[in-house]
């Protein structure tokens, strides 16, 4: 069993200091996102009792698979880009593509990125596809959207993404939230698309959101969304459980590189993103799943091995214990278990997420 401490990345999109409590730090810039795994754009570095860094990170002692797992607390103020993950099949393929020389650099690793996100607090998040009767008022509420219209009546998914990017101008990017309200949609998502506006304005990848359905989540529940499915969060800190990958092919909402054509084939328009809106137990458990989470806010908990396991704490106190050691947990440690160690168990006073993979 290790410890380690999450790696800060400040991403534009992030908070001041939103993630301060667990990057143990108040630097006045941005955070984005802490990560907790071996993943070579974040390694995690390894911490010792007293909860310094030891000069040593988790990729030191095993590799991606030990740690088939990337786990990150995410602080977003702004959206971030829609975006999509290549299943296995595709980021394979892609990845050896892309070692042909002059090839665009498309894909970060060859695997499969699916995740789920766990709200800490409110969240908000572009997910999924959007009811087409509602697609189709906010498009007639938009000029030179026919041809979309048309390809959509098709459904001819990506075909209408390409359409709607080749007309994707100020002047329809500024009438998205006009055109939610006219279609009869929520406050709350009429203002998500005033959002996308603000931060937005001349993307052409904003009025490919007209697409995605809109998704608020309280604290404790969660979305997951398999690899091959379009999204976009839009705000909010939550933890983010994901396999070990930094896949991220972008429609657009981003000062970075659109790979439009890679996004559109790696979609899956048969999944659809899983809510989880009443947890029992505290157990979150997708369908089809890589790992499983459970969100312990007291009491103590079994952690079987056979399994990669990792015990992050969010709020309070834990500690852990199995037959080779005992840790107590600070706010923004884990503490990493890989298949072979020994059964552990977690006592908690606070909240501590359990996450663990399904693949033995």
């Amino acid at each position: 069993m290790l410890v380690v401490r999450g790696a800060v990345k400040d991403y534009d999109w992030g908070i001041t200091d939103g993630l301060a409590p667990w990057a143990g730090e108040h630097a006045g810039g941005t955070q984005a996102e802490l990560w907790f795994g071996v993943h070579p754009g974040g390694p995690s570095p390894l911490v010792d009792d007293d909860g310094d860094e030891t000069g040593e990170v988790l990729a030191d002692r095993f590799d991606i698979a030990a740690i088939p797992l990337l786990v990150k607390l995410l602080a977003a103020a702004r959206p971030l880009s829609v975006q999509v993950h290549p299943d296995l099949s595709v980021a394979a393929a892609g990845w050896l593509a892309q070692q042909t020389p002059g090839a665009p650099r498309v894909l970060s690793d060859p695997f499969e990125k699916t995740e789920m996100l766990v709200a800490l607090e409110p969240f908000e998040a572009f997910a999924g596809w959007r009811d087409r009767a509602q697609v189709m008022s906010m498009l007639a509420e938009i000029p030179d959207t026919q041809e979309a219209v048309r390809l959509l009546a098709a459904d001819d998914l990506g075909g209408a993404i390409r359409a709607l990017l080749a007309i994707g101008t100020f002047e329809r990017i500024s009438l998205l939230a006009a055109a939610a309200r006219a279609a009869g949609l929520l406050p709350d998502e009429v203002a998500a698309y005033r959002t996308v506006t603000d931060f937005y304005p001349d993307d052409p990848g904003a009025l490919v959101t007209v697409l995605l359905d809109y998704v608020s989540l309280g604290a404790g529940e969660a979305i997951y969304v398999p690899a091959g499915v379009p999204h976009s969060y839009i705000r909010g800190i939550g933890l983010e459980v994901m396999t070990s990958s930094d896949n991220v092919i972008r429609l657009g909402l981003t000062h970075k590189p659109v790979f439009a054509e890679q996004a559109i084939a790696a979609l899956r328009p048969d999944l659809d993103p899983q809510l989880v809106r009443s947890v029992h137990g505290d157990i979150l458990w997708p369908v089809n799943s890589p790992f499983v989470v459970r969100m312990l806010t007291e009491g103590e908990e079994r952690i079987p091995s056979g399994a990669y396991r990792i015990l992050l704490l969010i709020t309070g106190t834990a500690r852990v214990v199995s037959d080779v050691a005992e840790i107590t947990l600070r706010l923004g440690t884990a503490a990493v278990l890989a298949a072979d160690d020994p059964d552990a168990y977690v006592e908690a006073d606070g909240l501590v997420a359990i996450i663990q993979s399904t693949e033995r």
